[in-house]
Order: C-alpha cells, then structure tokens, then sequence
C-alpha cells in the first residue's frame, strides 16, 4: 500500500482535525453526559478502583469502562482540566480521519480524501469530538475493525484479522457487545454479496469468538463482584430493552435526522441515486451503510448518534460521487468551505462567549472552600457538573440532616455564594442559545435558568438554611 500523502491533502485533513482541538478546553464540562465521565475517571484516580465506574456515589453500569480508563488515564497524564476529559474523544476523531482517508486511498484515488473530509465533517462528529462520551471511539474501533477485515478478506493474511479482532473487541469495551456484533454483520452481508466461498473461512468464526471473550473480560470481573445483579439489569435495559421497550421513534427517523447529522455533506450523500453504478467502486460502503440504515430503523429507540459507526461509509459515498460528477466536486468543495468557516466560527466566538453563562467552577471553588469535610446537599435541581468540580459527593437533601453546605433555589441569610444557573440541556445548543438570548434581554422567567444559594446548612434545630 502506498501511504504516501500529498501536500495539499496534509492541509485539507488538518484543517479538519484542527476543528477537533483548537479551544478543546475552553468550556467547562457540558451537563449531564460528560459529567458522568468526568467525575467517575476522576474518582478512579483517587480511589484506585478501575473496575466500577461511580460518579458521585452512584455506580454505572450502563456503559463498559474503556473511555472511563482513556480518561482517568489522560487526567493523570496532563492534569485534571476540561480539555483532558475531551482528549481522549478528539484524539478518536483524529485516528478515524486517518484510517479512513488511509483505507479510501488504498481503493481508489481521492477517495480517501472525500471521504475522511465528509466523515470528519459532519456535525454530530465534530461535536463529539469536542465532548466526552464514547461515540466518536466506538466510530473509530468498528471502522478501522472493518478496514482491517476488509484487507484480510483481500489478501488472507492473518495479521489483519488479529488487528480487526483486537478493534472490534475495543468497541465491545466501548459500548457492549453490539460493537463486535456490528463488524460482524456488516462483513458477514458484504462476504455474502461479494464472495460467499469466504463464509466457509473457519478463522472468521474464530475471530468473532475471540473478540467477544477479550471484550466480554470486564463483564466476567464484574458478575463475580458484588455487582452482579445491577450489571445484568443495566445490560438487559441497554442492550435488549431498547430494541423494543424504551421508547418508540418512526422508521423514517435517521433519513430525516441524517439531513443535519451529517451536515454539510448529507445533500451529495442524498443524491447518491444519481450515481448508482459507480457504488460499485467500493461495494463495502454500499453494504455497510444500508445494512445498519435498516437495522437501526427497525429498532424502536432511535437516537442521532447510534448511526455515526455507519459515518465513514457514509463518506466514501459521498467521495464516490464527488470523483465520478463534476457537478457533485464543486459542491464538495463549496460546503467545504461554508461547512469550516462556520465550524471555526462557532468554536473561535460562540463557544467562549457562553461561558459567563455556566458558573459550575466557580460553584464547585465555593463549596472546596468552605466544605470543611461537611457533607454537602442539594435541594431541588441537581446541578451534575458539580461533584466533578467539587471534588465531593452531593446527597439530596432531607430533614434532620446534619450541618453541611446546601445548594439550594431558597433564599438564605448570608449566602456564600449567589447566581443564575442553566436548568435545561445544555446539548440542546440551539435552545440554550435562545435561553441566554431571553435571560440577557430579562425574561428570566422564561429562559430557564434559575437562581441559586450555596448557603451553610446549620442543622434540623435551625431554622431555614
């Protein structure tokens, strides 16, 4: 294979890999996702204890360890910060540009470029890019598995099945089992279209084994800790209920949402119809992104990033028109440069710009101060960001408690400290946006944010707090 990449594709991919870092640590840690992740890794650090992932003294199960590991590690490599927690996410981003545009090269001219650039692009994986959670890793580790096994089912050489094993065994402690399953499924329909002989390579079988056992490790250590029964119940809900139990979204849900996930490239993906026959080129792609197109329609619950794994074929897609059209390059190239001028935009002026809006750190530096190895309380919203800013668990507040510091929206007498806090998704950015506009012009009411005390709880014998 020839890796050598031209100058001029050097500078487009870091123009996109660049969205991933510049300002990476500028806004505090987004509620509620990210906090999970930020103060469970940080209690890893200080506990010793990598097995169960716990923020703020609740246990969760719901999700294998590794990116938890990734950024316990990261924090203890370049200091506790906002920028150290997204790291590990950005960094995911970075590899799945390269492999892909390494793989799409491999196949055909330009191919690689098209299709990192319209993978590497699109919003929903630039934004988890900047955010810590585990899509944009699981992305990674099933495409470079599928590239893997891609080559081996080319070349039969062994190496790059032990390589596909070893990834698809990392998405399992990803995200569960679904991510060995996904390689499989995908590779199993393209064999089938492609070369049905190979289903009787008995290695195959052997690899899918494998790769469940290395990535099924952690739940064996974990059944046989006290755990157990907790683990099971939260396997059962994230990985069978949500086939058929949790919620129900329409079919159509991932052909409308695709129209801005995968923004600015989802229109040239859309008219992929216009070009069928040179699909061909890279029948890989056409297999894997319709197989789990289907799939992930029939299942009931639906959310935006469960289709990212599928992003890169996406992208080759995309890049197949692009190379075969005139018409389709010059668009690629003018969303290219909307799609970046907008991006650096946002990440240069809009994202700095709301954080005099979150007030998390500064919270979490009163509480440190004045905690005094008291407990601290919450009473009504609970605001995630800050056990990870606190350094300390927050319980619900109850009567008959013993004196500590309470976060509260009730007035007290000498607070320690006083301001506005967003209470609504923050992921929704849109709408927080709108929310800061109201608060900003005074209708507080209606924005959503809402008024806070950290005041000093002096017992059940007082009075108020």
């Amino acid at each position: 294979m020839d890796y050598l990449i031209s100058r001029k594709h050097y500078l487009l991919l870091f123009l996109v890999i660049a969205l991933y870092f510049l300002n990476l640590g500028t806004n505090q840690v987004f509620a509620p996702n990210e906090s999970f992740y930020a103060d469970a890794a940080l209690n890893m650090l200080k506990t010793g204890n990598y097995l169960i992932p716990i923020y703020n003294d609740h246990i969760r199960l719901a999700k294998p360890p590794l990116l938890y590991w990734l950024i316990a590690l990261s924090f203890k490599i370049f200091g506790v910060s906002s920028f150290s927690l997204r790291l590990p996410s950005a960094l995911a981003g970075t590899f799945c540009v390269l492999f892909t545009y390494l793989f799409g090269e491999n196949i055909a001219k330009n191919l690689g470029l098209y299709g990192a650039i319209a993978t590497g692009m699109a919003l929903e994986f630039v934004s988890n890019t900047r955010y810590a959670s585990p899509e944009v890793l699981f992305c990674f580790f099933i495409s470079s598995s599928i590239y893997f096994l891609y080559f081996y089912l080319k070349s039969q050489k062994i190496y790059y099945l032990v390589a596909s094993t070893i990834l698809s065994s990392l998405a399992m402690l990803t995200k569960g089992p679904v991510g060995v399953l996904i390689v499989g499924f995908v590779d199993f329909w393209y064999i089938v279209f492609e070369n049905p002989n190979l289903l009787k390579d008995y290695k195959l079988y052997m690899a899918f084994v494998i790769a469940l056992f290395i990535g099924g490790l952690w739940y064996i250590e974990v059944l046989n800790s006290p755990y157990k029964e907790l683990l099971i119940h939260k396997f059962y809900i994230e990985n069978i209920k949500r086939i058929n139990g949790l919620e129900s979204d329409p079919w159509y849900f991932y052909i409308k949402d695709t129209i801005v996930s995968f923004a600015p490239f989802s229109i040239i993906l859309y008219l992929f119809f216009l070009n069928l026959k040179d699909l061909k080129t890279i029948k890989l792609a056409s297999v894997w992104l319709f197989s789990l197109f289907i799939v992930f329609s029939l299942i009931k619950m639906k959310i935006p990033t469960y289709l990212m794994p599928a992003y890169p074929a996406m992208g080759f897609i995309v890049g197949i028109n692009a190379i075969a059209k005139k018409y389709f390059r010059y668009m690629f190239w003018i969303l290219f440069c909307i799609g970046l001028l907008v991006y650096y935009a946002l990440i240069v002026f809009v994202l700095p710009s709301i954080e005099p809006y979150r007030p998390y750190k500064e919270m979490g530096y009163v509480i440190r101060l004045y905690k005094n190895n008291k407990p601290v309380y919450y009473e009504g919203y609970f605001i995630h960001q800050l056990p990870f800013y606190a350094d300390t668990t927050i319980k619900k507040f109850a009567k008959n408690l013993k004196p500590g510091i309470l976060i509260t929206e009730t007035p007290c007498k000498k607070p320690l400290w006083e301001g506005y806090v967003y209470t609504d998704s923050e992921s929704r950015f849109l709408v927080f946006l709108k929310d800061i506009y109201k608060f900003e012009k005074g209708d507080i009411k209606d924005s959503k944010f809402k008024k806070f005390y950290i005041c000093n709880y002096k017992g059940p014998n007082k009075t108020g707090p």
